[in-house]
């Protein structure tokens, strides 16, 4: 379905469209930003993260193929949860721990599984674009 959802969408994106501006995002649902990196990918898109903030799954935005981040946004990281907020098993909280930071480039990814994992969604881990770029994400211009 998450394939057929992709194919529709980059059907309605104009060919010359290859930046994609993120800024002051909050986040939202983590399908959504698998279909979102999926067509960037497939678009040869760029995502430029430069606006304020950066949370929760806009963070995925770093895995993607092609992205550059500025200094000085401010990127904000929790571990995985259920929407209603019951808990997890620990087996349950790892293998989505993995399966989320699957989605980080892997410098991002260590650091994710040794820290900001354990954060909870009303409790981000906040870092840096520039703290980010020191692990060797792209800078933008």
């Amino acid at each position: 379905m998450m394939a057929a959802l992709a194919a529709l969408i980059l059907m309605s994106i104009p060919a010359a469209s290859k930046e994609i501006q993120v800024g002051n995002d909050r986040g939202g649902r983590i399908v959504d930003r698998m279909v979102q990196i999926e067509i960037a990918n497939r678009t040869k898109s760029q995502f430029r993260i430069t606006g304020d903030y950066c949370h929760s799954s806009c963070t995925m935005l770093l895995g993607a193929d092609d992205v550059c981040v500025s200094r000085k946004t401010v990127f904000g990281f929790h571990g995985p949860h259920r929407a209603n907020r019951t808990k997890m098993t620990a087996d349950e909280f790892d293998r989505k721990s993995v399966s989320l930071s699957s989605y980080y480039p892997r410098p991002v990814k260590s650091w994710f599984m040794s820290k900001a994992r354990f954060a909870g969604p009303n409790e981000l881990l906040y870092v840096s674009g520039e703290y980010l770029i020191g692990l060797g994400v792209k800078e933008c211009a």
